[in-house]
């Protein structure tokens, strides 16, 4: 263990760039700061250095550099723990990149420790890349045709003749990668932590491996979100479903569609593809619609929905899947008659399960509850106290803004030891049905 230190932040004129940021962070390691961080949109680097060494003196070596530097100022605490061992090559591995893992790298960098996201899969997480994001953008599109169809206006000529999917797909696509870079990749840059692309799990309660390799953190912080998941049904797997993520990703829009399931998910695609020109049929297992919602929501929903002339059928119970001429059948129990129902494509939206597998939880002491999710107490610990976990991979609501003030909550208490528990007793949510639009606010 070596001895105290202190957090110094360093206003600094003049870096325009990440090239001005590796200087002065160089600059400054090379008269002993430890953990610099730069910061192109605060114009400041921050630091460690030992207690006993004057704060001026940081700033010689920065103005030597080339970049004028203002007088340094103590963070937040003065004094800082002795830093952690060697073997410990960050403060915080974050596992996953979506918003809980943006939120928390950008609040932990910004206090001055040594931040490593890691993500197997595409940067960003569901929102931007399969969820809120492209879904909003096609019902963007879809809402403008189902308005010019129902054109209220006389004398008002307009035409929706076609829908090239594709193409609509396409520009959604070109969206994505857009606000990925913008939102994303960019900031990585900009408060400058490490990223790194690979598989981590869990050696033993200290330690993780990333691709093989042993890695060890003072904390770590589970964001891995979550993905769709499917009922078992006999037949379904054998006879190929669409989920939310492949179904956003379509090139043919279906002549039919059946979405198996009728809450947020499988009311905003359905009537998506509705408004695109599709046959849909909703299927509910529960009584009613949108079934975690007040009854007049449930009602008001289901009648704006017949009225744009999508199928509702509730209460129901599916007992097989196939193949079928059109494409797929299902049998399905309604009151005590079994009626085959049959469409071009299938859409499964009946929830998501957390990511954990793969990740060797059991090793780090880390408990799950019967669905998978990471189970965590108020301050966001999970039941190893050296990991936190944040987002839709815990059993908590799965909206991108309950996981965004998570990971900022989770690196405050795994870093900071601040103590500050969750509080969800005021949680934002929508449904805002109206004619030819129903738009409906969930967690990507």
């Amino acid at each position: 263990m070596t001895t105290a230190s202190r957090r110094v932040r360093l206003p600094i004129a003049g870096m325009t760039c990440q090239h001005g940021v590796r200087t002065v962070r160089q600059a400054l390691e090379h008269q002993g700061a430890c953990n610099v961080q730069g910061s192109l949109r605060q114009d400041s680097a921050r630091f460690e250095a030992p207690a006993e060494v004057p704060l001026r003196q940081s700033r010689q070596p920065v103005a030597a550099a080339g970049y004028p530097p203002a007088h340094p100022r103590l963070s937040e605490s003065t004094l800082l723990a002795p830093a952690p061992q060697a073997s410990e090559a960050f403060d915080l591995a974050i596992l996953g990149s979506g918003a809980a893992a943006f939120s928390a790298a950008i609040e932990a960098t910004q206090a001055g420790h040594r931040v490593l996201m890691i993500e197997r899969s595409t940067i960003g997480g569901t929102c931007v890349n399969i969820g809120c994001v492209p879904s909003k953008a096609l019902l963007r599109a879809a809402q403008l045709r189902a308005q010019v169809i129902h054109n209220p206006w006389h004398g008002l000529e307009l035409r929706a003749e076609g829908v090239e999917l594709a193409a609509l797909v396409r520009q959604k696509d070109e969206l994505v990668a857009t606000l990925r870079r913008e939102k994303y990749l960019d900031l990585i840059a900009e408060y400058g932590w490490e990223f790194r692309q690979g598989e981590a799990r869990f050696l033993d309660p200290e330690t993780i491996t990333l691709d093989g390799e042993p890695l060890r953190a003072r904390a770590y912080l589970l964001a891995t979100g979550a993905a769709p998941a499917a009922p078992s049904i006999p037949g379904l797997a054998e006879a190929g479903y669409l989920t939310s993520t492949t179904a956003l990703a379509l090139e043919q829009l279906p002549r039919s569609l059946i979405v198996l399931g009728a809450n947020a998910v499988g009311l905003e695609l359905g009537q998506l593809f509705a408004q695109l020109g599709s046959h849909v049929t909703l299927v509910e297992l529960l009584d009613r619609i949108a079934p975690f919602e007040e009854p007049e929501i449930s009602q008001a929903l289901r009648a704006r929905l017949e009225a744009d002339g999508l199928t509702v059928l509730t209460g129901t119970r599916v007992t097989q899947v196939e193949r079928g001429g059109a494409g797929k059948r299902l049998a399905v129990i309604l009151g005590a008659t079994t009626h085959w129902l049959e469409a071009e494509d299938l859409l499964v939206a009946t929830g998501r399960r957390p990511n954990t597998a793969g990740l060797n939880l059991e090793a780090a002491g880390i408990a799950v509850d019967a669905r998978g999710a990471v189970l965590t107490d108020a301050y966001l610990r999970t039941t190893n106290p050296r990991v936190f976990a944040a987002g839709d991979v815990t059993a908590s609501p799965q909206f991108v803004y309950v996981a965004a003030y998570q990971g900022r909550l989770a690196a405050q208490n795994a870093l900071g030891h601040a103590g500050r528990p969750q509080d969800l007793s005021v949680v934002p949510r929508h449904v805002h049905p109206s004619s030819h639009c129903c738009r409906w606010a969930y967690g990507g």
